[in-house]
């Protein structure tokens, strides 16, 4: 019996699909006034009403004698002035930071002049210098937009350490975008939305409000607001589901990802839209570009004899900065020499994508009929097409490591590879990390099923992965950005 099967003791634990309210988007009004739109409003009036502000909202007073107490709906709308005090409850030390974060967060929209910025110190970005001396494609980050996004780095970098900032800085977010009298300042801080969003996830209590405020603007047309609120859907659906970074993104791509709700990336979208997104360059692949691009890199850089591959991670910084020159349009190896970086960065596309590869309906077939090859190869034909060529690319190139001296190279059997892979095809959508538990043990049989008798090459009448092939190196330009780069004003 295979060391998978001896782990599978017990049985597998169906799961419920989540559910997603249909929930209907809100209009806003397109006037040139900045008054609230009325839908708006009573968002923000059930918003102050609801038991998270009444258990969580600091009191905020105003006047000098009567010292009358400022309601949460005034509270959440925009203000030119600094804050004086946070808007949640939060402990002494925390309060002087929130105080900081909000004047951080003006500076960043624009509504708070450079004269008065706010000094704050973050950790030297040596990921520009690193990324540009092998990538010629990386941006220019100077001078005020520069101190820009250093400001910004440092912001997320409170959230990251400091959990307890993380609703904090989601509300002061939401309360300069609501009623902000500059579409300019409304913009980039919808930009500024899209990156907290890639960083650490609001809390639980917390997720549906600002789930609530982003459905608000999706049909907010002015400043192309729209657009910023779908693609921050997403971002939130995904963040939630993932949790926080463990560090705080470079400059790189924190000034990329303001701009990734006009310049789709390759990681954390859809299948579909990916295959979208390349059909003007790529119109005859068949699977994204990425998969053959980084498996052929694998192979040239020695990934069969490489101990532990898939296994042992790559290095951090230089999985980043591929991942960005990626997302820029260049599939290249320059100053790449690494299989395991390839390697890390293949899972991660993986486990990044919006949707998993074997989607959620499966889920509970795969586990429930993972001790049954012939049932878990049925799977994979019932699989909607482009998830089926993904999963068959993908098992067919790691079918390669399965010979023999392959395995006396890297130390990876079967079971080990099912292991690791089996995380970034199948996703338990389950929050109870007993059901996660038992279930993994069954993912990974479900895998190894497949390693070990899937014909690739026989599923598929329309498509047949393929391996190794000495295809010319891909350059393309970057693509360019169809929104507005942020500036200093």
């Amino acid at each position: 019996m295979s060391p998978v099967k001896n782990r599978a003791t017990g049985k597998p634990i169906p799961v419920q699909p989540r559910m997603y309210a249909a929930g209907g988007m809100i209009a806003l009004s397109n006037g040139t006034y900045p008054v609230l739109p009325q839908d708006l409003a009573s968002d923000i009036q059930q918003f102050s009403e609801s038991e998270f502000a009444k258990q969580y909202f600091s009191t905020h007073r105003i006047g000098f004698i009567f010292r009358r107490k400022i309601p949460v709906n005034q509270l959440m709308s925009w203000q030119k002035n600094p804050l004086t005090a946070p808007l949640l409850v939060l402990n002494r030390v925390l309060s002087k930071d929130a105080v900081k974060v909000f004047k951080v967060i003006q500076h960043i929209m624009g509504d708070r002049e450079k004269e008065r910025m706010v000094n704050v110190r973050v950790q030297p970005d040596t990921h520009i210098s690193m990324v540009a001396s092998i990538n010629s494609s990386t941006v220019s980050l100077a001078g005020s937009n520069l101190y820009i996004l250093e400001e910004e780095r440092w912001l997320l970098n409170e959230g990251l350490t400091h959990g307890e900032l993380r609703d904090e800085i989601y509300c002061q977010l939401m309360k300069q975008l609501t009623g902000n009298p500059s579409t300019e300042s409304i913009f980039k801080g919808w930009q500024l939305l899209c990156v907290l969003l890639i960083t650490f996830p609001p809390s639980k209590n917390f997720e549906t409000h600002l789930k609530s405020f982003i459905q608000t603007y999706t049909k907010h047309q002015e400043g192309r607001v729209d657009v910023m609120a779908k693609y921050c859907l997403r971002r939130l659906a995904a963040i939630c589901r993932k949790g926080p970074r463990g560090k705080a993104p470079s400059l790189s791509e924190i000034d990329t990802a303001s701009d990734s709700a006009f310049n789709p990336s390759t990681f954390g979208e859809s299948l579909g839209a990916i295959i979208r997104l390349q059909e003007r360059n790529y119109p005859e692949q068949k699977v994204p570009i990425i998969l053959p691009f980084l498996a052929n890199g694998i192979l040239a850089l020695g990934g069969p004899k490489a101990e532990g591959i898939f296994r042992v991670p790559g290095d951090g910084d230089s999985i980043s900065e591929l991942k960005l020159r990626i997302d820029r349009g260049y599939y290249n190896l320059d100053g790449v020499d690494d299989p395991y970086v390839l390697a890390s960065l293949m899972k991660l596309w993986l486990r990044e994508l919006c949707d998993p590869t074997i989607p959620e309906e499966l889920y509970n077939d795969c586990i429930t009929k993972a001790e049954d090859a012939e049932a878990c190869i049925a799977i994979i034909h019932r699989l909607p097409t482009i998830n089926r060529r993904v999963v068959l690319f993908v098992i067919s190139f790691l079918q390669l490591f399965l010979e023999d001296k392959v395995q006396a190279a890297t130390k990876m059997t079967p079971a080990n590879l099912a292991l690791v892979i089996a995380p970034n095809l199948l996703r338990c959508s389950s929050d109870s990390m007993s059901i996660v538990f038992t279930n993994a043990q069954y993912e990974q049989l479900f895998v190894y099923n497949l390693l070990l008798y899937l014909r690739c090459n026989e599923v598929d009448p329309h498509y047949t992965p393929q391996h190794g092939l000495a295809a010319a190196e891909t350059q393309l330009p970057p693509r360019t950005s169809r929104s507005r780069r942020r500036t200093n004003n």
